[in-house]
């Protein structure tokens, strides 16, 4: 008896796990018998939400912005209301009725109404329809010639304000159906207006139009309320025109032309003697579409390019064919005695020589006459024939106009000395006159004949021997010894080039 006891009786507490463990289970087998969409158990005391039901809509096709009124049940605290898949606006006016707004970017579809109580779709569809959409394109207008591939513009009005849907825009041949270039979507609010390019990517042909068609919803919608311009248009073929007409230098001073062999497609430039090659602007006219130079787009008057060797310009007709031009740049070719940069051409560097290019002559040109001094002129002030140049003086070709400037700034401005007397010189309007080296002033007298004018007495060089003494040259001899700076010999200024 005491045994059954222990079997059959349980401690309090165990007790009370066991009947919530039944009820658990009860609830649990309630909520399987439940039919799907059925509203949630509620907490004791608390009445259960229906869930909705559509039984009836009404209109059942519409447009964007048509009123659909819902008639069912179970509406009270509806949370969403859907035309397919997109959300509407909506009105719970009672618990049997809703109404909703359509939306833009709805299609057909039934309608569902969600709540509180769980979610109901309509057993019907609601069709979308076009609204009245009439266009009317006012540009372009008359008759016109466009170039394939060119653009127009072309304007067009609804008679209703649109804020949905969108725009075909495209030609119409005479020969063949509408060509769409591309599509306007009618949005950013509701206006009447529009305006777009066109692209005339169509066969050469006249009595085009521009058309237009709107469609709903934008992307899937079949096009509908066709327009077309008023104006019809011709296109023509793309120019194969690709020829330089025009090619110069107007930044040198005078400019230069170019002469253009259009047989040998090739261009020829003469420029001044002391032009720079290197970055050259071309102005040119071109009958083609673009220039470009090894693939470099070309801007008359803008783009520079290096003329040391001949250049190439490539031409691009308008319809992708090519021509090239060869530009080639010459600079006068000096010989020793040419009249030249305000004197005459007296030396011309060889290759070893300082500043020798092999592209570009350089040289020494002599003033025409001697710098004017009656029995000849010193070397130095006498305040300085005691006193060495600062920073001394160099023999070689190229040295003379450094040497010429050191030598001024030790004796002062003036021209009752050599080197300022020489410096004075402005022959050919130039002011870069200097006495010459030791080495520049042999240069003269090897060409003496061909630059003419020197007497056979000597001349002084702006290279400094000793203290004292300064070089000077025999034109009779050709010997070159130092004398005393106070010594009177003449001047023979020169410039370089």
């Amino acid at each position: 008896m005491k045994q059954s006891a222990m079997l059959t009786d349980r401690p309090p507490a165990r007790r009370g796990a066991a009947r919530l463990l039944g009820l658990a289970l009860v609830l649990l087998t309630l909520a399987l018998a439940l039919p799907a969409g059925a509203a949630a158990i509620a907490s004791p005391g608390a009445a259960a939400v229906p869930a909705p039901t559509i039984a009836s809509f009404t209109p059942h096709e519409g447009a964007v912005g048509t009123v659909v009124t819902l008639a069912g049940s179970g509406f009270s605290g509806a949370t969403r209301v859907s035309l397919g898949r997109a959300a509407a606006t909506f009105t719970v006016v009672s618990d049997a009725q809703i109404t909703l707004t359509v939306p833009a970017g709805a299609g057909s579809g039934p309608i569902s109404v969600s709540t509180p109580g769980g979610s109901t779709v309509s057993a019907e569809s609601f069709t979308m329809t076009d609204p009245p959409v009439e266009i009317l394109v006012w540009a372009p207008s008359g008759t016109h010639s466009y170039v394939q591939g060119s653009r127009l513009t072309v304007n067009w009005t609804t008679r209703d304000p649109l804020a949905f849907g969108e725009f075909g825009v495209g030609v119409a041949g005479p020969a063949r159906g509408w060509i769409c270039d591309g599509v306007m979507r009618a949005v950013g609010g509701p206006r009447t207006s529009y305006s777009t390019d066109l692209t005339l990517d169509v066969p050469v042909g006249s009595g085009y139009k521009a058309m237009l068609a709107w469609r709903f919803p934008a992307g899937i919608g079949l096009w509908g309320a066709w327009a077309t311009s008023p104006g019809s248009f011709a296109v023509t073929a793309r120019s194969a025109a690709k020829a330089i007409t025009a090619f110069s230098f107007q930044g040198l001073t005078p400019p230069v032309t170019g002469v253009i062999n259009e047989a040998a497609h090739t261009i020829a430039l003469a420029v001044p003697r002391a032009t720079d090659l290197h970055a050259l602007v071309a102005t040119f006219t071109t009958t083609g579409a673009s220039v470009a130079v090894g693939g470099t787009p070309q801007v008359s008057g803008t783009t520079a390019n290096d003329f040391t060797n001949p250049v190439t310009y490539k031409v691009t007709a308008d319809e992708a064919s090519t021509q090239d031009y060869v530009v080639t740049v010459s600079l006068p070719v000096l010989k020793i005695g040419d009249a030249y940069g305000g004197g005459v051409v007296a030396y011309i560097l060889q290759s070893g020589d300082p500043g020798y290019s092999a592209t570009v002559q350089h040289g020494l040109i002599a003033a025409k006459d001697d710098e004017f001094s009656m029995s000849g002129i010193v070397w130095a002030l006498p305040g300085y024939r005691g006193t060495s140049v600062p920073g001394g003086t160099d023999d070689a070709i190229g040295t003379g106009a450094a040497n010429t400037t050191k030598i001024i700034a030790q004796n002062g401005a003036g021209v009752t000395y050599a080197a300022g007397l020489a410096r004075a010189c402005t022959d050919g309007g130039y002011r870069d006159w200097y006495l010459p080296s030791k080495d520049e002033l042999n240069k003269l007298y090897i060409s003496r004949a061909a630059i003419g004018g020197f007497y056979r007495t000597g001349y002084w060089s702006s290279s400094e021997y000793r203290v004292w003494l300064a070089f000077w040259q025999n034109f009779d001899g050709g010997d070159q010894f130092p004398n005393d700076k106070g010594f009177m010999k003449n001047v023979r200024a020169v410039r370089s080039f």
